[in-house]
């Protein structure tokens, strides 16, 4: 086979692939064979019959595009390989010629790769920031585990409604005499001062007494999801019910007996400061790789391909429609709860997704100059330790990422993070180390320091978790993962 290329203009390059004789003689017969034992020539067994009456069955044509199918995409990967250029679009192919006397000829134009301008990212160099954690930073922790323990208990019927009280409320909202939807409520428990209703409303209720009934003005933002309700002022009518004061269980060696099984206080502060301080490492990790990164973008000179980007739009989007189908919501439904179009929702996701491109492809460079390469040793290490966390065996997920070409993404996502630690060190002079959070490439976002009480044996609630008795608090989303509002319009909202 030869392959020759010619660049043209707009980032598009044309390939002229010439592919001998013998090579369209060979993917003939490969396609008689397939096609022989799909029909039925009478007098001959099915898979029996001789070439030149299935072609006189099905059509020469029949034949000639069975051999095409199987030889042009050959053609195309080994020309790309031969030739070096990197496509990152589909080719439009032309065939100039096909047939068994003069073999296969064909020109294929492609989108490629941008030529990226690195500048002089070696000459790099940042400091390596310092984590570190402070007695304040362990009592705070301590005191939100408090937090999350507290109970609750009626604060009294003389009681005033300040903040830090958790009010117990009846709540009915009306826009010009006509009740509002989903603006009525029964019962709502809300702690004060958590930020969990309407501008104004909040302030209407502090001072007032268990038993009050008050009307209260509200007046709907400009982006609320309810867009019939949007800058409009409804009235909503509150009866505080009951107040609550939350108690605090006491900070001393009984505690840490209940939330860690250890022996005093003391073990407990001890412990919490090596996980707080595991904590702030990887985040100093996460932001000094991603600090490097950033810079060596900076640097970078480079036009960033539509294509990719429009492609890195969409794979967001069905990443997101994945996560609400999984939640059991729909992306229809999460457009209309956000009042947005999928074509909006597009738009607002570009951004990101030119930083992103702009990013993978200033990696790839870096890694093309510097001979960055994932070895079939990391690619195998990594898939085992997919099948490990997937609980499935080596062998079958190696063949699936195989036959669906997710093994090219592996070793694209590892030579990217061979290629982030090889600046890291090159930058601060020593060692990358690890990967931080969890081994994140640039522009990912690092592991959460939300949860001491997971590395603390027998710790029994994580945060966001409450007890039955617990105050009202909003809960922490998970990194990522955008989840679909909810379409109340009442003033809780």
């Amino acid at each position: 086979m030869k392959a020759t290329v010619e660049k043209i203009e707009n980032r598009r390059a044309t390939l002229t692939v010439e592919v001998e004789p013998e090579a369209v003689a060979r993917a003939l017969d490969h396609a008689y064979r397939h096609l022989v034992r799909r029909v039925q020539i009478p007098g001959f067994r099915k898979g029996r019959a001789p070439r030149f009456l299935v072609e006189r069955h099905l059509g020469k044509a029949a034949l000639f595009e069975e051999a095409l199918d199987h030889l042009l995409p050959e053609a195309y990967s080994r020309a790309v390989a031969e030739t070096g250029i990197e496509p990152i679009d589909r080719p439009q192919l032309n065939i100039e010629t096909f047939s068994e006397e003069q073999g296969l000829r064909f020109t294929a134009e492609v989108e490629v790769k941008p030529e990226v301008d690195l500048g002089d990212y070696r000459s790099l160099r940042v400091e390596v920031p310092v984590a570190t954690v402070t007695e304040e930073d362990v009592q705070r922790e301590l005191e939100r585990w408090r937090e999350l323990r507290a109970t609750l208990e009626p604060a009294g019927e003389d009681a005033v409604a300040e903040k830090g009280m958790v009010a117990v409320l009846d709540l009915e909202g009306t826009l010009d005499g006509q009740p509002i939807p989903n603006g009525q409520a029964e019962d709502y428990a809300v702690e004060l001062g958590a930020g969990r209703l309407l501008d104004g409303v909040e302030e209407q209720i502090l001072g007032m007494r268990p038993g009050e009934e008050k009307e209260v003005p509200v007046t709907f933002p400009a982006d609320h999801p309810e867009e019939s309700l949007r800058g409009k002022t409804a009235t909503f009518h509150i009866r505080l019910k009951e107040l609550k004061r939350k108690v605090l269980p006491p900070l001393d060696d009984e505690f840490a007996q209940e939330v860690a099984g250890l022996s005093s206080l003391q073990e407990l502060r001890a412990q919490v400061e090596k996980e707080l301080t595991r904590i702030a490492e990887e985040q100093a990790r996460a932001d000094l790789r991603r600090q490097v990164v950033q810079k060596v973008v900076e640097g970078a000179r480079l036009e960033v391909p539509e294509t990719l980007v429009r492609r890195q739009v969409e794979d967001r989007i069905n990443s997101l429609e994945n996560r609400l189908r999984r939640q059991g919501d729909s992306l229809e439904s999460y457009l209309q709860a956000t009042n947005q179009t999928r074509e909006q929702l597009a738009e607002s996701l570009r951004p990101q997704a030119v930083e992103d491109v702009r990013t993978d492809l200033v990696l790839d460079a870096v890694a093309k100059a510097e001979g960055i390469e994932a070895t079939d040793a990391e690619i195998e290490a990594e898939l085992r330790s997919l099948a490990a966390a997937m609980g499935q065996p080596y062998q079958r997920v190696r063949q699936q990422f195989t036959r669906s070409g997710l093994v090219l993404d592996v070793a694209e996502n590892i030579r990217r993070r061979k290629t982030i630690d090889w600046l890291v060190e090159r930058a601060t002079g020593q060692a990358a180390g690890t990967a931080a959070a969890g081994g994140e490439a640039a522009g990912g976002r690092p592991a959460q320091a939300a949860a001491t009480e997971a590395a603390v044996a027998g710790a029994p609630a994580g945060p966001g978790r409450q007890g039955q008795e617990g105050p009202v608090a909003e809960g922490a989303q998970a990194p990522d993962a955008p989840e679909a509002p909810g379409a109340s319009t009442g003033a809780a909202e």
